[in-house]
């Protein structure tokens, strides 16, 4: 079963971050997630972690899961399967060398959703879980087609599933305010409905799992 299917299956929200983290941005979300007593899924992209071990740190600290994006943030269809596995194992020990730990693998989000025959065959003979979304926020769009309510009124809609956010740092930080918008709109949607919140560990070890 696909793991995005049984989330709505059980009407689990997860909350997923790609790209970051960002210097500035990740920081926020962190505050807001607290807020609101809410755990999150980080894809750290292992390019943006050097010079923010700390926000890692942080992120790990209150309780989030930490999961990996690769570190360059390439499109495994269009370079060499080699280049697309040493991107997958170099952003799985940049994430060990922040939290100072030898894990040596993390769940997968793949960038841009895309996987070679040789990266999805590795990751699935190390059992690595490959995570994708079902839900779109568009926050990572042109800030004027960004629409702080699409994701929250698309969780209303869906009952659950993964939402996809980004957490990088925008050229244009008055973006920032859009994005922490749309995390809101999604937050008081779930709580309203009274959704239960999971990171991916929780909803792959939640009952219904084929």
């Amino acid at each position: 079963m696909l793991l995005r299917h049984k989330a709505i299956r059980l009407g689990y929200l997860l909350l997923t971050f790609d790209d970051g983290p960002g210097r500035r941005l990740t920081p926020v979300i962190l505050q807001l997630l607290a807020e609101y007593k809410v755990k999150a899924t980080f894809f750290l992209l292992g390019g943006n972690i050097t010079g923010r071990e700390e926000i890692v740190r942080q992120i790990a600290a209150q309780g989030h899961e930490i999961c990996s994006h690769g570190y360059d943030h390439l499109n495994y269809w269009y370079v060499s399967p080699i280049r697309a596995l040493c991107d997958i194992k170099r952003g799985w020990q940049s994430i060990d060398d922040a939290l100072n730990e030898k894990r040596k693998k993390y769940p997968f989000r793949p960038p841009y959703g895309k996987l070679n025959l040789v990266c999805m065959i590795y990751l699935i003979v190390r059992r690595v879980p490959i995570i994708y979304w079902s839900i779109v926020s568009g926050d990572a769009w042109p800030s004027s087609k960004i629409d702080s309510q699409r994701a929250g009124l698309l969780t209303e809609k869906a009952g659950g599933g993964i939402v996809l956010f980004h957490d990088f740092d925008r050229s244009d930080d008055s973006v920032d305010g859009q994005v922490v918008a749309s995390i809101r709109s999604v937050l008081e949607v779930a709580e309203n409905a009274g959704m239960n919140f999971a990171t991916i560990s929780e909803l792959l070890k939640a009952r219904g799992q084929n």
